[in-house]
């Protein structure tokens, strides 16, 4: 992962069209657990300090992983804080288990099918 994910240029910001992000990453054999913790914990934060809709994480055949979070809009996502101490702990560490394969891609969302189901 970048440390700082570049923001559009003002100009182009949409403001009401959620939007989405997404990354794909390498673990390192082994680390798995380590990326998933810090992921989660990230995670987590984002979406209960900063107002993210969530991510969910995905793990491949091949053993790569990846992610995709939602966000309410462009101009939501693109106007954050600069992340907490503990935010960059958390990115450290998933860099320190994992190389980013791609992304970001960023997006708007045209059409969501998703079907959010309780899990116990």
């Amino acid at each position: 992962m970048n440390g700082h994910l570049q923001r559009p240029k003002s100009a182009t910001i949409r403001q009401n069209i959620m939007y989405a992000i997404y990354f794909r990453w390498k673990v390192a054999s082994g680390r798995e657990p380590d990326f998933e913790h810090a992921w989660l914990e990230l995670t987590k934060l984002i979406r209960d300090e900063r107002g993210g809709l969530g991510s969910r994480l995905h793990r491949c055949d091949d053993g790569h992983y990846f992610a995709y979070a939602q966000w309410p809009s462009e101009l939501f996502w693109a106007t954050q804080a600069e992340p907490t101490a503990r935010m960059v702990e958390l990115r450290n560490q998933m860099r320190e288990c994992s190389e980013l394969v791609d992304g970001p891609v960023r997006g708007d969302v045209v059409a969501d099918l998703l079907i959010s189901v309780a899990r116990g």
